[in-house]
């Protein structure tokens, strides 16, 4: 999988190695889509000594995953189709958005596929895009991994390791929530310490047991680092992993526990840095994100492009609108801030619910968010409520909201009421940040679009019932045209 191809520079020490032939070139139609073997004359030893001479940089440097210009996670046209709706790890995100209630495309273009539930089949090209994408992911994580030894003693070594099952971590965690069905899990692969390598799908349960033991590992590898920027990941943002990981497997004390310890540091936006337009990696409640720069914007073929109605990109400019579905924004306060993210009516050429949330007041170089405090607030109410501590729940809850309504009074709500209470502020306060869908999946809710009063367009409007195969995504036909031990169920 994933065959290699040019390092950028670090220094004059790897000027020799810029011709190797390392970790940046993506496989074949014909080749596994996770295949274990690299190609490149670059020995392990000289890669171990670039890790020891410049051991922060070399996570970047090796695997293009966390900052600068060789960022595979913005990098622009992953699968190689030159597509708009294709820019990294953000793109998933917002293409996972358009697949639940919330958020309504008022007409057809990029994204249409996730919209109309197309995107998940075997034979559509945003299937293979999120699969490569993961697995490059995963592969480029693997390199590192297999190049540090298992009792290293230096901190910045242990650092990049920790870093770099995180990563390696979160990537699985998206797959397996995505391509899952049942304890049908995904093909596993592994270097490092543990190494595994499975072609054919992997149970569930023990794919998780993966993900879990390679987070708790970096938690604890990450003890004492200061990260350089909000680019890398620190034990905050491990921390939210294993918030994440915890909640949807059903362990909810832990969940708790680690989406406090997640928040820690961090305080929610004031009712100013709400209004943003979440475009600026400096903003003190997010956690982790992308500072994109002239360097590093894809255009038109980006975040602020596609979700900001107010900007010069295919929503603003060419009038594919993002909306909030009518129904949640009839479920905001009047006296809620946020209820200002979305008009009230038609203004200019903006439709009723269009978002204002979003916006770049640069030219293409907002930053993307990936990762914030509210999130962790939310899930430790809701771990909390399920695990029987319901006036802690209703604190935590309480903590958060009443920074964004003056009017929200400490909530008396108990049992499914609380849930259902939880569940509202956290559509409305994540609304368009790439979560939903997996709160969908993980809670088993149906896709409704089709009801009286709907705002989602005609060729939108689908009702899928709850555990519908649709929610699933499929293994793409590349990968079981080159991998024997695959299927789709």
């Amino acid at each position: 999988m994933f065959l290699s191809k040019n390092f950028k520079k670090m220094k004059k020490y790897i000027l020799t190695l810029l011709t190797a032939s390392v970790f940046f070139t993506s496989c074949s139609r014909d080749e596994s889509l996770f295949d274990k073997e690299p190609q490149g004359n670059v020995s392990a030893d000289q890669i171990q000594d670039m890790i020891k001479e410049f051991p922060e940089r070399s996570l970047s440097v090796l695997a293009g995953a966390e900052a600068g210009n060789t960022n595979y996670m913005i990098q622009f046209s992953t699968n190689g189709l030159g597509a708009h709706d294709d820019f990294g790890y953000m793109s998933i995100r917002t293409g996972l958005d358009h697949m639940t209630n919330d958020l309504v495309m008022n007409a057809s273009h990029w994204f249409n596929s996730y919209y109309q539930y197309l995107a998940r089949n075997v034979d559509n090209s945003r299937d293979r895009m999120v699969w490569i994408f993961n697995y490059k992911v995963i592969y480029n994580m693997n390199e590192v991994l297999k190049l540090i030894p298992a009792d290293v003693a230096d901190n910045e070594t242990k650092y990049i390791k920790g870093r770099a099952l995180a990563i390696r971590a979160n990537a699985y965690m998206d797959l397996v929530r995505l391509y899952a069905v049942g304890e049908q899990g995904i093909p596993y692969y592994s270097l490092g310490d543990n190494k595994v390598y499975t072609q054919s799908r992997v149970p569930t349960s023990q794919v998780w047991g993966y993900i879990e033991a390679d987070l708790l590992k970096s938690f604890d590898l990450l003890q004492g680092y200061t990260r350089a920027s909000k680019e890398s990941v620190n034990r905050n943002v491990v921390a939210g992993f294993l918030a994440r990981l915890y909640l949807t497997t059903g362990n909810y004390a832990k969940a708790a526990q680690f989406a406090n310890a997640a928040r820690q540091g961090y305080t929610p936006m004031s009712s100013t840095q709400l209004f943003d337009g979440f475009q600026n990696i400096s903003n003190p409640e997010w956690m982790w994100g992308a500072d994109i720069n002239g360097s590093t914007s894809t255009i038109y073929a980006s975040f602020f492009s596609h979700m900001s109605n107010l900007n010069q990109g295919y929503a603003g400019l060419l009038g594919v609108y993002r909306n909030i579905d009518s129904r949640l924004y009839d479920k905001i306060s009047n006296t809620d801030v946020r209820k200002k993210w979305f008009l009230p009516e038609k203004t200019g050429a903006l439709p009723k619910y269009a978002n204002v949330k979003f916006y770049d007041d640069t030219f293409f170089e907002g930053d993307y968010l990936y990762m914030r405090a509210s999130e962790f607030y939310l899930i430790e109410a809701e771990a909390l409520a399920r695990s029987g501590n319901e006036t802690q729940a209703r604190q935590v809850l309480f903590d958060l909201v009443s920074k964004r309504d003056p009017s929200y009074v400490l909530s008396t709500n108990t049992g499914a009421n609380l849930l259902d209470e939880i569940r509202t502020h956290k559509k409305i306060e994540l609304w368009g940040e790439g979560n939903e869908f997996f709160d969908m999946k993980r809670l088993n809710e149906p896709l409704v679009r089709n009801y009286t009063g709907t705002n989602h367009p005609s060729f939108g409007r689908l009702n899928i019932p709850s555990g519908d195969p649709r929610f699933n995504f499929q293994i793409p036909q590349a990968e079981l045209d080159a991998n024997p031990d695959v299927s789709n169920p």
